[in-house]
């Protein structure tokens, strides 16, 4: 009954046109109330039965993240809306009044810091020919820079044909794309002695379970040239939009600290060194490899 009241009061204030206080308010509503493991399914469901999830879905960035287009969560094209802050497709007035403010929230800046710490590291990366391999890659928009440049020095994967024919219209035929899962790829390459001297990924291991980041781990430490380099990028748990990605957007993720990641580091071998972006988001860990 609670959650009802409070559900009533916040569709109120966005029929009043009061959404920019509105939806900071609910945000903290779910931030709280997914704390509580016992209770949340509960508040999630309430929200989602409530009129004000049908008004919530009229924003076009949360209505894309829920209906998931590509059949997966935190697509290629929900991170492009982030970048771009632009609404995908025609939207009622209510939804770019929405559209405006949850583009800007806490968690969507992470997201748009995390490419542009990346930029500057690929593009001073590729200057330097080294080898570079971009795992579940998206639309390479951190590259965007080095569109028009030859860049086969620069291996690019992905299990989403649509990411990858992206990534082909802006790069052509120079760029290395390989279609295929992460784990895949990276055995047949440590079968195949491949070696890089980049490995990265920014979004991937926010869906991986603590067996499959071992894994990743440990395949990439055995493609990685020594002296080389595996970055990640890993939200943090304690960012403001949890509830709201979970409740809203049907967006969920897999969170880290960062000793979480440097326990990851520490098990497969690597030296790690670990931040957090300027919006605590985000978690980076940079690993070495010890050869």
């Amino acid at each position: 009954m609670h959650n009802e009241r409070f559900f009533d009061q916040t569709l109120a204030m966005i029929e009043r046109g009061n959404s920019g206080a509105a939806l900071p308010m609910l945000a903290g509503k779910l931030y709280n109330a997914c704390t509580d493991s016992a209770s949340w399914p509960q508040t999630r469901t309430a929200l989602r039965q409530h009129p004000l999830h049908a008004a919530l879905m009229e924003d076009p960035f949360s209505a894309y993240s829920a209906l998931r287009p590509r059949g997966y969560p935190g697509d290629a094209g929900l991170i492009d809306i982030i970048y771009d802050k632009t609404a995908p497709g025609p939207a009622t007035d209510l939804g770019r009044e929405l559209f405006e403010i949850t583009v800007q929230f806490q968690a969507p800046e992470g997201v748009r810091m995390r490419r542009a710490h990346a930029e500057p590291l690929v593009t001073s990366a590729w200057r330097q020919g080294k080898r570079i391999l971009v795992l579940a890659c998206g639309h390479f928009r951190e590259g965007a820079l080095l569109i028009g440049q030859d860049i086969s020095n620069i291996t690019l994967v992905d299990q989403d044909p649509i990411s990858l024919d992206v990534v082909h219209a802006n790069h052509g035929g120079s760029a290395n794309i390989v279609a295929a899962n992460v784990f895949r790829f990276l055995r047949a390459a440590a079968l195949r002695g491949d070696s890089f001297d980049l490995i990265y990924t920014l979004g991937l291991t926010d869906y991986l379970d603590d067996r499959a980041m071992r894994m990743l781990h440990r395949l990439a430490k055995a493609c990685l040239a020594p002296g080389g380099t595996f970055l990640l990028a890993n939200f943090l748990p304690a960012h403001l939009g949890t509830g709201w990605m979970d409740a809203v957007m049907d967006w969920h993720l897999i969170y880290r600290e960062e000793a979480d990641l440097e326990h990851f580091a520490g098990e497969a071998g690597f030296a790690a060194r670990t931040w957090r972006d300027p919006t605590n988001s985000v978690a980076w860990c940079e690993m070495k490899h010890p050869g």
